[in-house]
């Protein structure tokens, strides 16, 4: 009986994938999450290709990463409830990206349905409609229905019943269960502690990522989140305000072509780094050190006492080639990754987890600044 079981539904899958065309795939996936499609529930493995009208549940301390065909890049936090609504992106039709959301919390950098139909480009909640042009946000969707919304880089525009209020980078807006909205400017802690509240701290395991129609091994890429339809009114409109942002935001997939064009052999950065959880011998605070030698895409960041050659870790990076990359403890099991940022890549920000020998004893985060002319 349970042989006959598993060959229906592999009968029923199989006619589901060969009538459809998929329209994303998940490159990065960690914890408990599951694809619910027709009737099926089905495991969500990195390479896992999805289909219009699929959800996507995570559980506790669970996160996925979705790329769409128009290189719409969707992270889904923990405790999330997210869903393809409809999804269309084929030049010789207009192109439409509608997106579910009833609760935990997404970030996403919008592709190119955001800049040449950024009308059809929304996130559905119970009650309200984000609708996104061309920047980067994080939607937060609560248990009771309240929503925040953060605006981390160019500028929105939300209106509630009419009435809109412009939502710089910097800001954020929250909703409640009333429609009442309190617009703050939200700080790089307060920030953070939102990002490890919904999306967790960083576990860098090896992953699968996607170009085109290839799966390639390479790290997770891009930090740092549904069961009924929503047929809601909607009285919540959020959009881009800001002129130069549709062209801006591929700032990160530009800054890739700058620095895989890089030969330098010996850029240093440096800077600080803190820690966020801590039960072991590391320091709270401390100085760091990023060498790169992007002749041959290798990097090693160096956390403590690097002035004397006597840091406290030292992680190794390679395929320094792009604008995210990870890297592993030498000699140890933690890992870090080191994000750039600026036109040229000379400001890099991370994150990092710290082994010793009894496991991880501590997780923190760091910014490091070189002033050399990159090349």
């Amino acid at each position: 009986m349970k042989h006959i079981k598993l060959l229906i539904i592999s009968i029923l899958l199989l006619s589901v994938t060969l009538h459809a065309e998929f329209v994303a795939t998940i490159t990065a996936s960690k914890g408990d999450v599951k694809i619910l499609r027709e009737s099926l529930s089905l495991k969500a493995p990195v390479g896992t290709k999805l289909l219009n009208k699929d959800r996507i549940l995570t559980g506790a301390d669970s996160k996925v990463q979705i790329i769409f065909t128009d290189e719409t890049i969707i992270s889904i936090g923990k405790n999330s409830n997210f869903s393809i609504e409809e999804y269309l992106f084929d030049e010789t039709q207009e192109p439409v990206a509608r997106f579910g959301m009833i609760g935990g919390a997404m970030r996403t950098i919008t592709g190119k349905i955001g800049k040449i139909a950024p009308q059809k480009f929304t996130v559905n909640t119970k009650t309200t409609t984000i609708g996104i042009r061309g920047t980067n946000f994080t939607v937060v969707v609560n248990e009771l229905g309240s929503l925040e919304a953060y605006c981390t880089y160019g500028e929105i525009s939300v209106s509630i019943n009419g009435k809109a209020f412009s939502v710089k980078q910097g800001y954020f807006i929250t909703i409640d269960n009333n429609n009442n909205v309190i617009k703050k400017e939200f700080s790089a802690e307060s920030l953070k502690k939102m990002k490890k509240k919904n999306f967790g701290l960083p576990s860098y395991k090896k992953s699968e990522t996607t170009k085109g129609d290839t799966i390639v091994q390479n790290s997770e890429e891009n930090d740092k989140q549904l069961d009924v339809t929503i047929n809601d009114t909607t009285n919540v409109t959020i959009k881009d305000v800001t002129e130069e942002t549709t062209d801006t935001i591929l700032q990160a997939r530009t800054l890739d072509e700058t620095i895989s064009g890089y030969n330098m052999e010996n850029a240093t950065y440096y800077g600080n780094y803190s820690t966020l959880t801590n039960s072991g011998t590391l320091p709270e605070n401390g100085d760091v050190k990023l060498s790169i030698n992007f002749a041959e895409d290798t990097a090693r960041l160096k956390i403590g006492d690097f002035v004397n050659e006597n840091p406290t870790a030292i992680y190794n990076f390679e395929n320094v080639n792009k604008n995210e990359v990870y890297g592993h403890q030498e000699g140890n099991i933690g890992e870090a990754n080191a994000i750039f940022y600026g036109t040229t890549g000379n400001v890099v920000n991370g994150e990092f987890s710290y082994g010793e020998t009894h496991g991880i004893t501590a997780t923190g985060e760091y910014s490091a600044k070189t002033f050399e002319n990159l090349h």
